[in-house]
């Protein structure tokens, strides 16, 4: 995936933040889960696995990717900061949801771990449906950059990119 530190605003806007939207989910699928505890904390109990889903995937080897760079995660904040555009409201919920299940990726592929059918099954709506909400959420925020209600500034004080 070719990273750039700027949205081009003359070119396909909704595809270069669906673009950052898988990038950013990338970028946290890599990042560390473990050892995240305070070294004094201890805890007895089993690890909770909230979604049987999580267990669906087989793991091919011990490989992890490598680990992402302060850059990388900023890129991550900026674009869940983007997240917001899509509105609290019961309306866009959905919405929301489809992306938020999107962005559930493979560490190692990087592919998303649901596919549209099973992100339609979880909200009961259909796979197309499903899309065409992540292509609308795609363009809700494409708009809302576009318009300045997000500063374009703020995407240069990430560190350029070769």
């Amino acid at each position: 995936m070719r990273r750039r530190h700027r949205i081009d605003l003359a070119q396909d806007v909704p595809k270069q933040v669906a673009e950052w939207l898988d990038e950013a989910a990338q970028t946290l699928a890599a990042l560390p889960a473990h050892g995240l505890r305070p070294s004094g904390a201890r805890g007895f109990w089993p690890d909770m696995v909230p979604d049987e889903e999580d267990l669906q995937w087989v793991r091919e080897s011990d490989i992890r990717p490598p680990r992402p760079t302060p850059d990388d995660v900023s890129r991550m904040d900026l674009v869940f900061s983007w997240l917001a555009f899509l509105g609290t409201g019961s309306e866009n919920r959905e919405i929301r949801l489809v992306v938020q299940l999107h962005m559930r990726v493979h560490p190692i592929s990087g592919k998303p771990l649901l596919s549209w059918e099973k992100i339609g099954e979880k909200l009961r709506i259909g796979r197309n449906t499903a899309k065409r909400r992540y292509l609308t959420a795609c363009c809700i925020i494409a708009e809302k950059l576009r318009t300045g209600q997000f500063p374009l500034d703020s995407l240069d004080q990430i560190a350029h990119f070769p």
